[in-house]
């Protein structure tokens, strides 16, 4: 197992690199952190050379980049451009391959939430087409593995459960793509957490996070709790990451770390 900080949540720095927590998370003790793709890639030269600089003076890797989209790269309905959508995944996987990521999380709800005009099942046919016709090609190319998540349905209208993500998983049918579990979004959207062991042969990551992205210091919520305890019962040995806030700080992230690492032990 790998675990992981991700930096979504934990900063109110969206336009640039939060260092200090960069910091914070090699300081915890954090196998990884997972950066912010859609950040990564509108970096600067200048500015994403000194990222790649400082996660090797930390020796600290990108196992993981979430945030695949920004909401300017449509990726259903009429807006939603080939060109520009493999113009953006050609620079975005380049700096995610320098990285050193393997895993590319596609969440991304305003690029790909459903305008009024285009169904459920148009959706999932225009994602499938471009992911084999933009998407993998590039994933080959960058050696990265795109992970589906669902979002809990007040993020976005469009692919919530982890049964929705298996839909497009399933209809993809290529070993570069894969699922995302995040306990958020499940316990959100009241899922049941056995699905956990109905799709656990595609389940390649894993974002933890309480109620309100609260950072489980001290214990987990009867949802959590059981989506860990299934994740324990299939033997998961992939990448988890936190996608909370961080507490109180590197106190709090260094409690939670070794409290998750317990629940495997």
């Amino acid at each position: 197992m790998r675990y992981g900080f991700c930096k979504e949540f934990s900063t109110g720095l969206k336009t640039e690199v939060d260092y200090n927590l960069v910091k914070m998370i090699k300081e915890a003790g954090f196998d990884y952190i997972e950066m912010r793709l859609m950040l990564v890639a509108a970096l600067s030269d200048e500015a994403f050379e000194k990222l790649v600089r400082t996660l090797q003076v930390y020796a600290l890797p990108c196992d993981v980049c979430c945030a695949l989209f920004p909401k300017t790269v449509r990726v259903t309905g009429m807006e939603a451009d080939d060109k520009n959508i493999k113009a953006y995944l050609e620079a975005a996987f380049s700096r995610a391959n320098i990285l050193g990521a393997k895993k590319v999380v596609f969440g991304s709800a305003p690029a790909r939430a459903l305008d009024k005009n285009t169904t459920e099942e148009q959706g999932y046919k225009q994602l499938t087409d471009m992911i084999h016709a933009i998407m993998l090609p590039l994933c080959e190319k960058y050696d990265v593995t795109v992970v589906i998540e669902p979002l809990r349905r007040d993020a976005c209208n469009f692919i919530n459960t982890l049964t929705d993500g298996m839909k497009l998983v399933r209809m993809v049918n290529a070993k570069r793509i894969g699922l995302l579990a995040d306990s958020l979004h499940m316990l959100t959207n009241e899922e049941n957490a056995n699905q956990i062991l109905d799709y656990q042969d595609s389940l390649k990551h894993v974002h933890i996070a309480d109620a309100r992205r609260g950072l489980p210091e001290d214990g987990y919520s009867e949802p959590v709790q059981d989506i860990i305890r299934n994740l324990k019962k299939i033997n998961y040995n992939n990448t988890i990451s936190f996608e909370s806030k961080n507490g109180r700080g590197i106190e709090s992230m260094i409690k939670a770390l070794n409290l998750l690492k317990k629940q495997f032990n």
